[in-house]
C-alpha cells in the first residue's frame, strides 16, 4: 500500500459532526462524529440499516451540511460555502461510485468516462485520451466502444469507477459498489479497488457487507449515528 504523505492535508476530516432531521421527536442521524482519512488509506464504513451510513456519505460527499461540527475536504473548510462552490469542490476532489452505475445509455464506455471531464476545461482530444487510458487502467481496454447494454454489470461498474477516477480526485467515495453484483464480479471488483488503493488512490467504501468490508485496511463501524469502533485490520478476501 502506498504510504500516506502526512505533509499533505487530509483527504477528509470531520470534527464533532452531528446531523439532525426535523421530526417528532427529531432524528439524530449522526452524533458527535470525528474522523480523519489520510491520503492513501482504504477506509471501510460499516453499519446496519439506520446506523448513519447514508448520512455519513452525504456529509463526506458535501451533498448535505452538518447541523453541528466542521467538515474539511482536502484541507478546505466547507462551512459557509455556497451550493455552487460545493459543486465545484465535488467535481474537483471527490469521485463518486454508487450501487447503480448511472451510465448514459447510447453512449460508449469511453464517452461515459469523458463525461467526468466535461467541465474540466481540457480539450476534447485530451478528454478522449485520458478516458481511454483510465478504462485501460480498470481492465476495459477491450470495451472502449461498447455501449452499457453490451457489457456485464461488473464491466459497467468498472466504467463508473473509471469515470470517478478520470479527473484525479482526492478520494473515491464508493456507496455499496458491489450491491448489484454476483459473488464472482464482487470479488473481481474489490480486487480492482484494492489494486487502485495500492497504487495510491484514497478509498472510502460504505457497505453493509462484512465480507466486502474485509477488503479494506481500516474499518469504522457506525451504530445509531455514532462511531462504535475504528481499527486497522489485516486485509481479507471476499471469499474468506
Amino acid at each position: 500500500m502506498a504510504l500516506a504523505d502526512e505533509s499533505l492535508p487530509k483527504a477528509v476530516e470531520l470534527k464533532r459532526v452531528s446531523k439532525s432531521y426535523a421530526g417528532t421527536p427529531p432524528v439524530n442521524a449522526l452524533s458527535d462524529v470525528s474522523i480523519s482519512v489520510s491520503r492513501g488509506e482504504f477506509l471501510g464504513i460499516i453499519g446496519a440499516s439506520g446506523s448513519g451510513k447514508t448520512t455519513f456519505l452525504h456529509i463526506v460527499g458535501t451533498l448535505t451540511n452538518p447541523t453541528f461540527g466542521s467538515v474539511f475536504i482536502n484541507g478546505l473548510d466547507t462551512a459557509g460555502m455556497s451550493d455552487r462552490v460545493l459543486a465545484g469542490m465535488r467535481s474537483k476532489y471527490i469521485g463518486f461510485v454508487f450501487q447503480e452505475y448511472f451510465l448514459l445509455q447510447g453512449f460508449t464506455a469511453t464517452e461515459n468516462v469523458e463525461n467526468g471531464l466535461l467541465y474540466s476545461g481540457i480539450s476534447a482530444s485530451e478528454r478522449r485520451d485520458r478516458s481511454e487510458a483510465m478504462l485501460e487502467r480498470v481492465g476495459l481496454s477491450h470495451r472502449l466502444t461498447h455501449l452499457p447494454n453490451e457489457m456485464s454489470g461488473g464491466e459497467q461498474q468498472r466504467v463508473a469507477i473509471a469515470r470517478a477516477l478520470v479527473h484525479s480526485p482526492s478520494f473515491i467515495l464508493a456507496d455499496e459498489p458491489t450491491g448489484n453484483l454476483d459473488s464472482k464480479n464482487t470479488e473481481s471488483l474489490m480486487e480492482l479497488l484494492v489494486s487502485l488503493n495500492d497504487e495510491g488512490t484514497t478509498m472510502i467504501l460504505i457497505t453493509h457487507d462484512l465480507d466486502v468490508a474485509a477488503m479494506s485496511k481500516r474499518q469504522v463501524t457506525l451504530r445509531d449515528g455514532r462511531i462504535l469502533s475504528d481499527s486497522y485490520v489485516q486485509q481479507g478476501s471476499v471469499n474468506d
